[in-house]
């Protein structure tokens, strides 16, 4: 069922993909970029299917192993089996596979989220940028943390704030730090997260 490795092999998991990929934040942008046209020109805004994404993916000419692990992760992000996706949720999903420090890869992760470029999440938002990460690394074998871990964790992010309502939104470039040092999300790039991947939540 699923990787059931013990943790210290585990622990550098999607690290060690990030090493064995050649994604990087430019081939990732353009990525989203090419899927969100590709999108529109079919008339769904934020789907694209199976055939959709490997047109994207040559396009923008990612080779052919970094296109493989591409289209099983395409597998894992597709909830229904109608080979089609959320494109942004999978973009963001990915992006710990570029290089960088655990600081680059959220920042830039919000960064991919925020597609009308205003610097600004909202909590539930933000949950799903952390959730799809989560889900990634779940995938190649890093535990990970819980739903309620993850909620915890935008919870305390937002308690922060002076606005207390559930539409209050953060400017996340002055967040990103605070995410990435919160003890959860310490935990979670440490390798100490509750969860693996073919395990309940």
């Amino acid at each position: 069922m699923g990787n059931q490795v013990g943790k210290g092999a585990n622990r550098m998991a999607i690290a060690a993909m990030s090493n064995v990929t050649h994604i990087e934040k430019r081939e990732l942008a353009a990525l989203q970029s090419k899927l969100r046209e590709i999108a529109s020109r079919e008339g769904s805004p934020a789907t694209v299917n199976r055939t959709e994404f490997t047109e994207a993916t040559t396009a923008i000419g990612i080779n052919q192993n970094d296109s493989d692990i591409l289209d099983r992760l395409f597998t894992m992000f597709d909830k229904t089996g109608d080979d089609v996706i959320n494109f942004k949720e999978f973009v963001v999903g990915i992006s710990p596979l570029i290089s960088g420090t655990p600081f680059d890869k959220l920042d830039f992760a919000l960064r991919l989220y925020d597609l009308d470029g205003t610097g600004s999440i909202k909590s539930n938002e933000l949950t799903n940028v952390l959730s799809n990460i989560n889900r990634v690394a779940s995938y190649f074998g890093d535990p990970v943390m819980t739903e309620e871990q993850l909620a915890n964790l935008v919870t305390d992010i937002y308690d922060t704030l002076d606005d207390k309502s559930s539409t209050a939104q953060l400017h996340y470039v002055d967040y990103v730090k605070v995410i990435v040092e919160h003890p959860v999300t310490n935990t979670f790039i440490m390798g100490g997260g509750t969860v693996q991947y073919g395990m309940g939540r």
